[in-house]
């Protein structure tokens, strides 16, 4: 077999199990060998769809927000900035994944890999013969959302020749990749993993693939980068940002100072904006979904002074 499929995982909920399943049976049908990389356990039976499958244990996470890279939202001439869009830094368990699955491919002779994340769908077999193909002349196939070097990566899928991977995704180095995080500008892991693509020879850039093709799913949720808090230094409040991708309402509850609630009802397919007071009086923020606590943290004088400078909202 020429050719590896590695899914990577981390699916502790049973409805993230059951779009890792999906994404299993829509690769089956490329009739490619699969490797299963997972932080999590995954049921037996679908393990036994796929040729290997390794627990890592160590879901290797972060919260250190010298590694967090910011993102951004605009509306009506307006921007707000913040790196807590992102609630952990993930790249060391990601990294370890990759590790895995190169090694696999580089000790059972697997020519190429294609990287494919669990909630994805692989609508179109014929998408991973053809990148098969084009690495006969390139090292790599990549996606960007402008279909060329400087766009930004789409990280879903993606296929690397074996005797071509970069050596920092075939032998994990944690040191080496908080080293370059920390120093990045911009530092989303996206430009970090094209970076290490590039640097590893003949690179073939493609636009994003239609969702007739692919289907990317809904991380967003699952890592919680649809929310943010961030700092208005007009009114010296600290806000919630919350925008829905869901197609039924959430009801959203803020917890102030561990007393305070402050409920959101949530639009499908909306965002909204909703003031949480007075920055200088704040010193702890809970927020809960209905289901779970989806962020939970002390604001203390230190952080409120990263917060500031790091999240906030200014004129685009």
């Amino acid at each position: 077999m020429k050719d590896l499929i590695f899914i990577t995982a981390y699916c502790p909920t049973e409805e993230q199990e059951k779009q890792l399943e999906k994404c299993v049976d829509s690769v089956l049908e490329c009739g490619k060998h699969i490797a299963l990389i997972s932080h999590s356990h995954i049921p037996i039976h679908i393990q036994k769809k796929c040729q290997y499958y390794v627990y890592d244990y160590n879901n290797d996470i972060s919260e250190d927000y010298s590694l967090f890279g910011s993102q951004s939202f605009y509306f009506d001439n307006k921007r707000i900035r913040s790196i807590l869009f992102n609630k952990t830094f993930y790249g060391f368990a990601i990294y370890r994944m990759f590790s895995i699955a190169s090694q696999i491919a580089i000790n059972f002779g697997y020519q190429n890999i294609h990287h494919i994340e669990y909630d994805g769908l692989l609508l179109d077999k014929n998408l991973i013969d053809e990148n098969s193909n084009h690495l006969e002349e390139y090292d790599s196939v990549i996606y960007t959302d402008n279909g060329k070097e400087d766009g930004f990566l789409f990280g879903s899928l993606k296929s690397l020749k074996v005797s071509s991977l970069p050596d920092k995704i075939k032998n994990f180095n944690r040191e080496y990749i908080e080293a370059d995080m920390r120093k990045r500008e911009p530092r989303q892991l996206e430009y970090f993993t094209k970076e290490l693509v590039i640097n590893s020879g003949n690179v073939l850039f493609k636009n994003e693939p239609t969702d007739d093709k692919f289907k990317r799913g809904e991380s967003i949720y699952y890592r919680n980068l649809h929310f943010t808090l961030y700092y208005n230094p007009e009114d010296n409040t600290l806000n919630i940002f919350y925008n829905s991708l869901k197609k039924e309402t959430e009801f959203i509850t803020a917890i102030v100072n561990k007393q305070n609630l402050i409920n959101l009802e949530i639009k499908p397919y909306h965002w909204h904006i909703r003031s949480l007071g007075n920055i200088d009086e704040i010193n702890h923020i809970r927020i809960d979904n209905s289901q779970k606590v989806i962020f939970d943290k002390t604001f203390d004088s230190q952080f409120k002074e990263i917060f500031k400078a790091n999240s906030y909202i200014t004129n685009a």
